[in-house]
């Protein structure tokens, strides 16, 4: 069985991750670490788009791994227009056809 692994966040500066997730050339989020008034890093996750005014903030965690698990792959539309899981089991484990 093939492992997955997940694609790291992509380091633009001191403070700043670009992710990526299922389209190669866009970025899907954007990670920013700051620090709290006592020193603790905080990550903010702000959901990317071209347009600044259309950017926006998903939430914060204390840490990158979990700011850059915060950030969700598009499910692929099944053949009755639905979302789903890529290998069409739904929730209740019964895989359907369609």
């Amino acid at each position: 069985m093939a492992t997955w692994i997940r694609p790291k966040p992509i380091r633009f500066d001191q403070d700043t991750w670009v992710v990526i997730r299922n389209d190669p050339e866009v970025p899907k989020a954007v990670l920013e670490r700051r620090r709290e008034g006592g020193g603790e890093d905080v990550f903010f996750v702000t959901r990317w788009a071209l347009d600044p005014a259309d950017r926006v903030l998903m939430g914060t965690t204390p840490t990158l791994e979990r700011a850059d698990m915060m950030v969700r792959w598009d499910l692929p539309v099944k053949r009755d227009g639905r979302d789903g899981p890529p290998n069409g089991i739904d929730g209740d484990g019964v895989q359907r056809r369609r």
